[in-house]
């Protein structure tokens, strides 16, 4: 029956001894493992189910394992892909935020340019107007000297009421003025303390300028040249980027001068140094009021163009 097997007694039964120590009972069919311990038949079956069970599992491990692999290979690839598009991406970025500094570069240049502009233009008409005060200055000089002296520059006979002579030349006197008004009248004459200041501001005597606009007010507070006064010695604290000082300066401006020619220049300066400071918020609102109340202004165009780079 089994031809690889050797016929052996034991107890009275028949063994068949097989290969590998197993002896194999006929009949009852046991199985000696070292011929210690039988199988029976049926736990043979249910060991080669079990084996065969094993081997499906390795199997289906096999295969979820080739569809893992499959899985994480195509993650790999779309991991790849979206690599590639937020380097794309990055490399946009940078060339935009490239290009946005140096448009910002481009607006700060012209407001810088605009801001000087409108210095050189607020300049150039303080010298008009100086030129101006120095006439009528040198007329309200000579007034003051005639009714003081109680002369007259010129003497002119009235043709029709007192005609001349024959024979008589009718003639003209000048008066020269020795010394100026204040040494006649022990008073500063204002156009000359005003123009003694604004000297020195041109000259870059903030200080100087300062201290000579402030004597001007003191001595002179109602004048037409006091707003302006008031607004040189704001401007000198922002030339020396004393800009918390200016905006006080600039206020009083606002404040004493509501209808005075430098109310929209105080306005836009005080803008200007709440800039200066970081209080953005209340630049805007300077800012847009200067918009707002005076639209046909030079300093509504400049509040425009700086509004934008604020907002």
């Amino acid at each position: 029956m089994f031809p690889f097997a050797t016929p052996c007694k034991a107890h009275n039964n028949e063994f068949y001894h097989l290969p590998g120590s197993l002896k194999m009972l006929p009949g009852r069919c046991g199985i000696l493992l070292e011929g210690k311990y039988p199988l029976k038949s049926c736990d043979y079956l249910f060991l080669l189910l079990l084996v065969f069970v094993f081997l499906s599992g390795c199997a289906a491990i096999q295969s979820d394992i080739v569809t893992l692999d499959k899985k994480v290979t195509r993650q790999k690839r779309e991991l790849r892909s979206i690599r590639q598009t937020q380097a794309d991406l990055d490399t946009r970025l940078d060339a935009l935020q490239t290009e946005f500094q140096s448009l910002r570069g481009s607006i700060e240049e012209g407001t810088h340019y605009a801001q000087k502009a409108s210095d050189d233009v607020l300049s150039l008409g303080e010298d008009i107007k100086r030129q101006e005060r120095e006439l009528n200055q040198l007329e309200e000089y000579m007034r003051t000297v005639r009714s003081l002296l109680g002369m007259k520059v010129s003497v002119q006979q009235n043709r029709a009421v007192f005609p001349p002579r024959q024979g008589v030349t009718q003639l003209t006197t000048t008066v020269i003025p020795t010394g100026n008004l204040a040494k006649v009248t022990g008073i500063p004459d204002p156009e000359e303390l005003y123009n003694d200041a604004y000297s020195k501001l041109s000259q870059k005597d903030y200080q100087g300028a300062r201290r000579d606009f402030k004597k001007f007010l003191e001595m002179f507070p109602l004048t037409e040249y006091s707003d302006n006064a008031q607004f040189w010695i704001g401007d000198c604290y922002y030339r020396e980027k004393r800009y918390e000082e200016a905006i006080l300066e600039f206020e009083e401006v606002i404040k004493k001068f509501p209808n005075g020619n430098k109310l929209t220049d105080a306005l836009l300066k005080q803008a200007f140094s709440f800039i200066a400071i970081k209080d953005v918020n209340s630049a805007k609102l300077l800012l847009q009021k200067i918009i707002d109340k005076y639209p046909t202004s030079a300093q509504a165009e400049i509040a425009k163009a700086k509004l934008k780079t604020l907002n």
